[in-house]
């Protein structure tokens, strides 16, 4: 492979980076170091907005479907709640989603007790998820421009959000302030060494434009401990999906190994058995750490 002498690991700082492969324009650079990989150069703010669009969520403007995707993600919302109990002393504490979408989180979290907050970028997104709690808990701005003060929460999550940022080890500094000492966070995030992407290499569907980093075990680790954060717990992540849900996904991001499959598979399954809940095992990581005091 090609080696890249002039890029430097955004993680770990090494200048050790490996071409992994070309997607679209734009290049998979992976360091030997900690095994980080990212897309270099990034794609600019204008195409990131074509794709963030209003069509970005998997469903059609329809009621029904809307409906459909909202109860899948609030079975996988329930999922996470049962798995962060073990780590937190109590309900009735402070929790802020960051890229909370519509608020499926938010909703399960406050039924559990929890005081929510959350933090969306998408207006749509915001009214929606205001609209279901029925209170304006959710703000349309990015984390580091939100009116929090610091060490104000405490539990910060944020699923599916850290390889769509920027600046990773940026944006756990701000969350890493954010957060009382001592406590907790959770996150999802893509996982380089799920058996997924291990399998399908280059094909896995997780290499999107939009996904601007993928993370190894060893890279969420160091990216964490380098931010002020310790006790990291690495798991395998399960999501409550329908096989309709995975169709429109497949659609929505072409794999040439997997999309025809999925078509075919699809085309044949009468729309009941497609859309009945799942639980699965997907080829994320669920990653907890804890603020040092």
């Amino acid at each position: 492979m090609k080696h890249l002498g002039t890029h430097e690991c955004p993680v770990c700082g090494s200048r050790d980076i490996r071409l992994v492969f070309s997607l679209d324009r734009y290049s998979v650079c992976g360091c030997r170091t900690c095994s980080l990989q990212f897309l270099s150069p990034q794609p600019d703010d204008l195409t990131l907005s074509s794709i963030y669009n209003g069509n970005y969520i998997l469903s059609e403007p329809t009621p029904e479907s809307e409906g459909r995707v909202m109860r899948l993600k609030r079975a996988t919302a329930r999922l996470y709640l049962d798995r962060m109990k073990k780590y937190l002393p109590s309900t009735g504490i402070s929790l802020l989603e960051v890229g909370c979408g519509r608020g499926e989180f938010l909703l399960e979290a406050r039924e559990r007790g929890f005081v929510v907050n959350g933090l969306e970028i998408f207006e749509r997104a915001v009214e929606i998820a205001n609209e279901r709690l029925n209170f304006p808990a959710v703000l349309r701005a990015w984390l580091e421009d939100s009116p929090f003060p610091d060490a104000a929460f405490d539990v910060i999550v944020f699923f599916d959000v850290i390889e769509h940022v920027r600046d990773p080890l940026g944006f756990l500094r701000v969350v890493h302030r954010k957060v009382k000492p001592g406590a907790k966070v959770f996150l999802c995030t893509p996982c380089l060494d799920s058996f997924v992407a291990r399998l399908m290499g280059r094909h896995w569907m997780e290499y999107k434009v939009e996904h601007l980093f993928y993370f190894s075990y060893d890279a969420i680790k160091l990216a964490l401990q380098r931010t002020g954060f310790r006790d990291v717990y690495l798991l395998s992540n399960r999501k409550v999906l329908s096989a309709d849900y995975v169709y429109r996904h497949f659609m929505r991001h072409r794999n040439p190994l997997l999309s025809p499959i999925v078509k075919m598979v699809r085309k044949i399954t009468p729309d009941g058995l497609a859309n009945r809940p799942l639980e699965l095992t997907d080829s994320n990581m669920f990653v907890v750490a804890e603020r040092e005091a």
